[in-house]
């Protein structure tokens, strides 16, 4: 369904090519038209198919920023994407990055022009909508380079964008996010999809007492999954397939600077050994969470936002050494009492600030593990910690002769050739 509404705009075009002739004029009953999706059943229709779409392209984000950062690495041969791993990409085809949502982007805007025309309400599935959109251009401002396009669709018609700031790409986000919250008020559901994924793109912005404003009162408890299913092409868990098929492992250490995530043994990231990958070399390591082609992955999530709120308490007190309380650690304490069963031992302060923003994202590492979170946290660390790459990101040999390099945002691949305005990245820094 979600590609063949996709496919509207082409039908439209073809349409209007053939009406000038008998000879074309043949019945497509499996083919939604135009005209048919003018009413509110065909606003409900296209909402359906926008709504889905993001799924599919989370999946890959979720699996291409955990192989990019130091959450997941490839355990097979050198394959198309491998440059991601070892960071050091070329001008390619292969569309590793975010560049799926920009479909996203362009499927919900049509989305919500028909619904403000013909199904205005529940008002909560354009606030739905809204929150989509907003967060495709999340991931993509969040680990795509400088100067990447936002390009719109009108009819048909593509409406090329010029290059933006990662910053620029996420205060437009910001902006959908502010529609959803209007749009969504009378459904929790959506308003706490709207505040988290609006929490987050505030603290990639170094708002801090904003992003901890707009993630207050949602429950620690809340989940928005991305689905995965076995009925739509390409919207499965990608890491468990990687995992079973010994073509990516948990990393541990990796390049010296990755976090230990198997040998730390911790319980928010259950591991098990898999044997050797189809490299011959390297051992594999399963995310235990992931159980299944069909296991959804979080995308939002009230523990992030108390993970938002703890950073910003960081921020509003460096020098806070309290382990209890409304403090950063105290609610990291918390988090680590009540969000998980058994509950954990509390963290004692680490003494310093520069320790303490250590201890912070190790933690967001830990909770928000094999979620699409860590690429846009280690580009955080040297954007707003001033932290140095080669101190941040894995590096020294990689395998098979290769070392690290110093990507830290993904780049415009070939695809973006057919925009006169933007084809290639303004700059990489993070």
């Amino acid at each position: 369904m979600t590609q063949r509404f996709y496919r509207l705009a082409t039908a439209a075009g073809f349409l209007l090519a053939s009406a000038c002739s008998s000879l074309t004029d043949v019945d497509s009953p499996d083919v939604v038209q135009p005209e048919q999706l003018a009413n509110a059943a065909g606003a409900e229709a296209l909402t359906s198919g926008a709504l889905a779409s993001i799924m599919s392209p989370f999946m890959t984000f979720a699996y291409n920023t955990g192989i990019f950062s130091d959450e997941f690495k490839f355990a097979t041969a050198f394959i198309s994407q491998a440059d991601i791993d070892f960071r050091s990409q070329s001008l390619t085809f292969t569309e590793y990055g975010p560049i799926l949502m920009h479909r996203v982007r362009t499927q919900t805007q049509q989305a919500i022009e028909s619904r403000r025309q013909f199904a205005p309400t529940p008002r909560s599935r354009m606030g739905q909508l809204f929150a989509t959109k907003g967060l495709a251009e999340l991931f993509i401002g969040e680990t795509s380079c400088n100067g990447t396009p936002l390009t719109d669709i009108n009819g048909t018609e593509a409406i090329f964008s010029g290059p933006l700031t990662s910053d620029s790409v996420l205060k437009v986000a910001i902006a959908n996010f502010d529609s959803a919250l209007v749009y969504g008020a009378d459904s929790a559901r959506v308003l706490n999809l709207a505040k988290v994924a609006r929490g987050r793109a505030l603290l990639n912005r170094a708002q801090y007492v904003q992003a901890a404003a707009a993630v207050s009162g949602v429950p620690t408890n809340y989940v928005f999954n991305a689905e995965a299913t076995l009925t739509v092409a390409g919207q499965t868990n990608l890491v468990f397939n990687g995992n079973n098929l010994r073509t990516i492992t948990v990393s541990d250490r990796e390049g010296v600077n990755g976090l230990n995530f198997v040998s730390a043994a911790d319980p928010r990231i259950p591991t098990t050994a898999n044997g050797v990958g189809t490299d011959g070399i390297t051992s594999v390591a399963v995310f235990g969470k992931y159980g299944s082609l069909s296991s959804p992955i979080p995308m939002v999530t009230g523990i992030e936002a108390r993970l938002i709120e703890a950073e910003a308490a960081l921020q509003a007190n460096r020098n806070d050494n309290a382990t209890t309380g409304n403090g950063w650690l105290g609610i990291l304490n918390a988090l680590r009492a009540t969000g998980i069963t058994p509950a954990m031992a509390p963290l004692a302060d680490p003494g310093s600030f520069e320790t303490r923003v250590d201890l912070l994202v190790r933690e967001r590492a830990f909770w928000l593990f094999g979620t699409g979170h860590r690429a846009g946290d280690l580009r955080r660390l040297m954007r707003q910690y001033t932290r140095a790459e080669a101190n941040v990101w894995p590096k020294g040999p990689y395998k098979a002769g290769v070392s690290y390099g110093t990507d830290v945002v993904f780049i415009l691949t070939l695809s973006e050739q057919a925009n006169p305005n933007v084809r290639v990245c303004a700059d990489k820094n993070p």
